[in-house]
């Protein structure tokens, strides 16, 4: 997404120089990847390039932009060392609250440093600059996902798109139906993971803020079982009844639809006598 911002614009303009000099300062990493390191080079290599467009076309870490922000069309594409080039975004919360793109450069560039000591097939690190929590979007994607807990600042690396959201060939189920058993929950990047059932690989996705959860007996216990014609639950729960199943280990059998946007709306628990 473009800034219209005219602050920014002039910011971007008028300080070039002066803000190429601070990206690859902030983003090349004083304390994160040494000069000869080929993290910071995968990382911020566009940056290094991209002339007086340079991070202060992104706004100060404190400056809303409106919108999901493309860092990287001020400062380059990011990646790392052998993997695709990804564009940054500094992504919008709903509360109007957006990482800085030099913050995010510099998230992303201690994430691929810490890579070789991330957790699991997902690549998860859950302490980069002493507060935020990265980890790869799905089990056999490229995409990164970046989140402060208990905040809503978020950052993602997408497949280039001008800073939009990623298009539906990029997104795992947009706009369909899935079988999944949930099996936990990332609460640092508020994703519930699950096991499709038709390939038993993992996967995460965000729950839409007005999700709708239905059980049938085990999510929101009742006197009796209430499921509709098809076997799936019909009782209202809240989601965080949910989230407070499978963060206790108790694995949940749904049906789950995904909106276009790759966040799933509804859960109806499957019932199992």
């Amino acid at each position: 997404m473009k800034f219209t911002a005219k602050k920014t614009i002039k910011t971007a303009i008028v300080g070039g120089a002066l803000a190429a000099t601070a990206l690859l300062s902030a983003c090349g990493g004083n304390n994160v990847a040494g000069n000869g390191s080929p993290v910071k080079n995968a990382a911020v290599e566009q940056a290094q390039t991209g002339g007086g467009r340079g991070a202060a076309a992104g706004g100060s870490d404190a400056e809303p932009s409106g919108g999901d922000v493309n860092c990287s069309e001020h400062g380059g594409q990011v990646g790392a060392p052998g993997r695709p080039r990804m564009d940054l975004i500094a992504v919008a919360a709903t509360d109007g609250t957006t990482p800085g793109c030099t913050e995010a450069y510099n998230v992303i560039t201690e994430y691929y440093e810490k890579l070789p000591q991330a957790e699991g097939p997902g690549e998860r690190v859950l302490d980069v600059r002493g507060k935020w929590t990265c980890a790869r979007l799905t089990e056999t994607g490229t995409e990164v996902v970046c989140g402060v807990p208990n905040s809503s600042l978020q950052l993602e690396t997408r497949p280039s798109g001008a800073g939009k959201a990623p298009v539906e060939q990029d997104r795992k189920f947009p706009n369909t139906t899935q079988r999944v058993r949930f099996t936990g929950y990332d609460a640092d990047l508020r994703m519930v993971r699950f096991q499709l059932m038709t390939d038993g690989k993992t996967y995460r996705l965000p729950l839409e803020p007005g999700a709708e959860v239905f059980s049938a007996a085990t999510l929101c216990p009742g006197e009796s079982v209430t499921i509709d014609d098809e076997g799936h639950g019909d009782l209202p729960c809240g989601k965080d009844q949910l989230i407070q199943q499978v963060r206790e280990g108790n694995p949940v059998l749904a049906q789950i639809r995904v909106n276009g946007e790759d966040q799933i709306a509804t859960v109806k628990e499957i019932y199992r006598p």
